[in-house]
């Protein structure tokens, strides 16, 4: 799974990296350890204009939820979507075709279980200062006031060999995109057919983790992610 990620990046290493423009008056700012649970706004791009980055809400609310309600749950349950089930879900099937991003990050953070205890990582990739993620996203319409949200969610895959030692209860990991398949997933020309030689795991060479100081994660927000019983 992937719940917390890091975008310690500044506007100008983002624009320049993904060769897109962050629009100024957007209220970006760099984050250490983000976390899904506080339904984050974090940078992306989308299939409709690869040129922009947008910030968007980390919880995907599918097009379709009928009250605010319903989208407030549905999101805790969307942090994530399994590369294997995408055309299963309701809540991504309709997705894939043509609402693709790229989830703009410069490494993610996973926990290693030894018997009782809980070890931080954070993992990245080697020699690039920010690399993006396969994500969906769609936009929701709250019908009591107009407002119009938003919302991301993150591609996962079964874990590499280096992930399955360190995420080695649930042995996933998200997907990682290649820097010259970028262009490609959030290509909506590409068909269907095709997204499937996206949906493997990350080569562990290119790779690297580095455990953590479990003392960061101590507020809240911050605790291991599995052991959310949302899940």
């Amino acid at each position: 799974m992937c719940y917390t990620i890091e975008i310690n990046l500044t506007r100008e290493q983002l624009e320049k990296r993904f060769r897109a423009r962050l629009d100024e008056h957007l209220p970006y700012r760099k984050q250490n350890r983000v976390n899904a649970f506080s339904l984050p706004q974090c940078p992306v791009i989308c299939t409709d204009n690869p040129k922009e980055i947008r910030l968007y809400t980390w919880g995907l609310i599918p097009s379709w939820s009928k009250d605010k309600e319903f989208a407030g749950e549905i999101r805790l349950k969307t942090f994530n979507a399994k590369s294997e089930t995408l055309d299963e879900k309701p809540s991504f099937r309709h997705l894939v075709k043509g609402k693709r991003c790229l989830v703009l990050t410069n490494g993610f953070y996973e926990w290693q279980t030894l018997g009782k205890l809980k070890q931080p990582y954070f993992i990245g990739v080697k020699h690039e200062e920010a690399f993006a993620l396969a994500g969906l996203y769609d936009s929701w319409t709250d019908r009591s006031s107009g407002e119009i949200i938003e919302t991301f969610t993150v591609i996962t895959t079964p874990a590499n060999p280096l992930m399955e030692e360190i995420h080695n209860t649930k042995k996933r990991m998200p997907l990682i995109l290649e820097k010259k398949s970028e262009e490609k997933w959030i290509d909506p020309s590409v068909p269907l057919e095709k997204l499937t030689d996206f949906f493997r795991p990350f080569n562990q060479e290119a790779m690297y983790a580095e455990k953590v100081d479990k003392e960061l994660f101590r507020t809240s927000k911050d605790v291991d992610p599995d052991q959310k019983k949302l899940f």
